[in-house]
């Protein structure tokens, strides 16, 4: 059964990654920082306000400010970017990006190891899977715990009763 396309997806792909040749920096491994997938995201990403939970964040003052400014509406893009950038490296923690009250995708770092991205947009989805050909697909245990009301639309509730 073909999936709705409103229906949220999500990926999975390792933060530390192999440079590219001709790549900024120096040879070796590189992490991929919530600044970078922000900008990655583009115009997709660019008017989205951002709620926030960061892991521990009560112990680094910077990652309670980040948590802080993204409470109540949330934070902007263009802001959240400013507190991130250049790079921070979270351990745990969870970005849901929303459109009003839509939340329109969700980034999530595990263990400093990988990122899933969950989103219905399909050429998000494309492009992000075109930048991290690794990427895999977010195994359901996982999904499970994210803490963003993901709606999984891929279940067809029952039809009503009838009277007839």
């Amino acid at each position: 059964m073909a999936e709705p396309s409103d229906a949220f997806q999500s990926i999975t792909f390792p933060a530390w990654r192999d440079r590219l040749p001709g790549q900024e920096g120096h040879s070796g491994r590189y992490y991929v920082t919530l600044a970078e997938l922000l900008v990655r995201l583009g115009s997709f990403g660019l008017d989205l306000r951002w709620k926030v939970w960061i892991d521990d964040a009560r112990q680094v003052t910077r990652f309670a400010e980040i948590e802080n400014a993204a409470s109540g509406a949330g934070i902007g893009t263009l802001e959240l970017l400013a507190m991130v950038a250049p790079g921070f490296q979270f351990v745990d923690a969870d970005f849901a990006g929303y459109a009003g009250d839509e939340l329109k995708v969700v980034l999530r770092e595990f263990d400093s190891t990988s990122w899933d991205l969950c989103t219905a947009d399909a050429s998000l989805l494309r492009e992000m899977r075109r930048l991290f050909p690794d990427w895999t697909p977010t195994p359901e245990d996982v999904l499970q715990e994210i803490s963003w009301p993901i709606l999984r639309r891929d279940v067809v509730p029952p039809a009503p009763a009838s009277d007839g």
